[in-house]
């Protein structure tokens, strides 16, 4: 049986292909190979499932932990230059393209790196993006983080994508956390849904507000001359306000002489709503007309005489015919049953 193990040594580097077994390792860690077009579609898909503010955090937050898990396996090594070494060699090697550290400062907690050609920016410049992409950054955040055991954090200060001969990474210790990211994304997120749900209740709110106005207390022309409106439930100021709109407009398009203001329907009579009343029949009255109240129940009528309010002088009926042969009378009509033969 043939040899089905493939082994290759670039530089201080082992790659194996276990052909029968399909593994593939790295140093003798298992890896995995894909073309640079198969993970642009992977990311472009979480971008256009996720939308670009989520897909932000999400990459940012793989890149660091990758970091972080990459400089564990370096656990307890003191040679910084030689650790860092050592990644540019895997990195260059396993086709991540070549990085620099420029500066770096273990008693300050800060590093500068500089990449070029990385396959984050042969995938963005291949896409024609026009921001440099951060799971790179971020990941080099997480390594340092692991190697300073500190919370560090990026900063991209030029960028391949911009005309700059290189990408440059400002890595330094922040309070930016990758949980405190993903917290803050879902806050916003909830709270762009919240204010999502109240524009959807404030306009339903709108439109059933218009629809009630539409619907409510009604101006009914019942006879030539005479108008008719029903007063339900609760009057608020802007029920009040609608009504004397209505009835001011109504009165005034018909010519009616008369307005009937039903009040069978009425939930409460306070002293706000009698005010308003009669503030509608002195409206009327400066166009001519007349206003007389009908409904009235024995509750309301205790109700009225027992209000500061002096409505005396407004003419009103215990239901809605009487008031109607009323105004019919003071306007010369009369009522005649007509006669079968």
């Amino acid at each position: 049986m043939t040899n089905s193990d493939v082994k290759v040594h670039v530089n201080s580097n082992e790659i194996m292909w276990h052909t029968n077994e399909g593994l593939l390792t790295f140093d003798k860690g298992p890896m995995l190979m894909f073309w640079e077009s198969a993970i642009e579609l992977f990311m472009n898909t979480i971008e256009e499932v996720s939308g670009s503010e989520v897909s932000k955090t999400v990459f940012e937050a793989t890149g660091y932990r990758m970091g972080h898990l990459v400089s564990s396996y370096y656990e307890g090594r003191k040679d910084i230059e030689g650790v860092l070494e050592e990644y540019n060699d895997v990195y260059r090697n396993a086709g991540w393209g070549s990085f620099t550290i420029v500066d770096y400062s273990f008693d300050e907690k800060r590093a500068i790196v500089r990449l070029t050609n990385s396959w984050e920016h042969r995938i963005f410049k291949h896409s024609d993006r026009d921001k440099a992409g951060v799971l790179l950054p971020s990941h080099w955040a997480g390594i340092f983080a692991g190697l300073f055991k500190e919370n560090m954090w990026y900063n991209i200060t030029k960028s391949q994508l911009n005309g700059d001969m290189y990408d440059e990474i400002e890595i330094f210790v922040s309070s930016i956390t990758v949980t405190k990211n993903i917290h803050e994304l879902t806050r916003q997120t909830e709270m762009k849904h919240i204010q999502d749900l109240e524009k959807k209740v404030n306009e339903r709110t709108a439109e059933l507000t218009s629809l009630v106005r539409e619907l409510s207390t009604p101006i009914i022309p019942v006879l030539p001359g005479i108008l008719v409106t029903a007063m339900i439930g609760n009057f608020n100021e802007e029920r009040m306000s609608d009504l004397m709109e209505k009835a001011l407009v109504e009165v005034t398009k018909q010519q009616a002489n008369y307005l009937l203001i039903d009040l069978t329907g009425l939930t409460n009579l306070e002293a706000y709503t009698i005010s308003c009343i009669q503030s509608l029949v002195q409206a009327i009255r400066l166009l001519g007309g007349e206003c007389v109240l009908v409904g009235i129940s024995n509750e309301l009528s205790l109700k009225i005489t027992s209000s500061s309010i002096d409505i005396s002088s407004i003419s009103s009926f215990s239901t809605l015919q009487r008031g109607v042969t009323y105004a019919l009378e003071q306007m010369g009509y009369e009522i005649v049953k007509k006669a079968r033969f």
